[in-house]
């Protein structure tokens, strides 16, 4: 199924890059599980996103994060794009809006580049369990709480990340970890999973 092959590449590369290492990897909370044990909806069932439905602000109060969200799709190299600037989140426009009745809202960004150093991300790993967030559209604010942190090797970023149909929840991913010089990354991905409040 593609989108398994894609959820396990997405965020593989190019998400953070100027560190020795980047922030401490941390594994604390219960994961928001994608579905029940009943079978999930068909994929077709994803419902259409209104551009009023479409994010525009994410916040982060207890770290101070206040930043611009753009749409982002996977590329050719089946990777998830990622804004240029560290200053912004992407949000993956083929996955669930915050307004959607089911399915995983994806946001990710650079946790920092060597020209701009840290970015709105950089302290995901600093988030505590309970910590609000809110993602702001022109429809109105959904807000959510972080209710896990997790690390994952590139290599091993779970699919179920980018689950359209099951429960509402959101995921926040970022780089961590060790700083390659090979391949000019960082070796891990650092992902917050937050429910609707």
């Amino acid at each position: 199924m593609t989108l398994l092959v894609l959820g396990l590449a997405m965020v593989a590369a190019g998400v953070g890059r100027a560190l020795v290492s980047g922030p401490a990897l941390p594994n604390i909370g219960t994961i928001p599980p994608a579905h029940s044990g009943s079978p999930p909806a068909s994929a077709s069932a994803q419902e259409a996103v209104s551009p009023s439905e479409v994010p525009q602000r994410v916040r982060l109060p207890t770290l101070g994060v206040d930043a611009p969200v753009q749409p982002v799709l996977s590329g050719s190299d089946q990777q998830l794009g990622v804004p240029e600037s560290p200053f912004e989140v992407g949000w993956w426009s083929a996955g669930a809006a915050p307004s959607s009745r089911r399915g995983t809202v994806v946001l990710d960004g650079h946790v920092d580049t060597r020209s701009a150093g840290p970015g709105a991300l950089f302290r995901v790993a600093d988030l505590q369990l309970g910590d609000p967030l809110e993602v702001t559209a022109t429809h109105g604010t959904t807000r959510y709480r972080v209710a896990a942190l997790r690390s994952y090797p590139k290599a091993s970023l779970p699919a179920e990340l980018f689950d359209r149909t099951g429960h509402r929840r959101l995921v926040l991913i970022t780089c961590g970890g060790p700083f390659n010089d090979s391949t000019q990354e960082y070796d891990d991905n650092i992902v917050a999973y937050a429910v609707p409040t």
